[in-house]
């Protein structure tokens, strides 16, 4: 479990420094600040919002790998 929080913070990092790179781009700087000028229960909403979705998107992605590990040893057995 620790080990899943740790690439969740990890995935959480990296996804702020994608966010933080793209601001450099005029079209995304646009939408951030847009994202400035909605009220604060929103703008608190959405972020929670796009942290279950990485949450979502992780534990998606763990489930795959941990399915690739047990298809390998399958592969291996035989």
């Amino acid at each position: 479990m620790n080990n899943h929080f740790r690439t969740l913070g990890a995935a959480l990092i990296l996804i702020g420094v994608v966010i933080a790179i793209s601001f450099f781009f005029e079209p995304l700087k646009e939408a951030f600040s847009w994202y400035w000028l909605l009220p604060v229960p929103l703008q608190i909403g959405f972020g929670i919002a796009g942290i279950g979705l990485a949450i979502v998107i992780i534990s998606l992605l763990f489930e795959r790998w941990s399915d690739r590990e047990a298809d390998r040893s399958l592969r291996d057995e035989h």
